[in-house]
């Protein structure tokens, strides 16, 4: 389930709540320093929008590109050695 948190929410999250955090210090500094604080309803919605579709896209082509077996490798599933669960890997063939 944090892997699915990680991979896919996130990244999406991730600009929304950096305007999160930009607006809140606006408003802590307008409240010290006089002004008006910008409104969250007033955001970049479409960029924010496109820019965690962007990032979750990034992230899901890293570990594409990085992770995994060489091509021709076996995959081995998990399976129970002497008792105890061995994890699934891949071998050269």
């Amino acid at each position: 389930m944090i892997r699915i948190l990680i991979t896919y929410l996130l990244p999406f999250l991730l600009p929304i709540a950096g305007y999160a955090a930009w607006i809140w210090y606006r408003a802590w500094h307008a409240e010290r320093h006089g002004g008006e604080a910008p409104k969250f309803e007033q955001g970049p919605w479409p960029l924010m929008l496109f820019l965690g579709a962007v990032l979750s896209l990034g992230v899901l082509a890293v570990g594409a590109l990085t992770t995994g077996g060489v091509p021709g490798d076996v995959y081995v599933p998990p399976h129970l050695e002497n008792g105890k669960v061995v994890p699934g890997h891949t071998r050269p063939q």
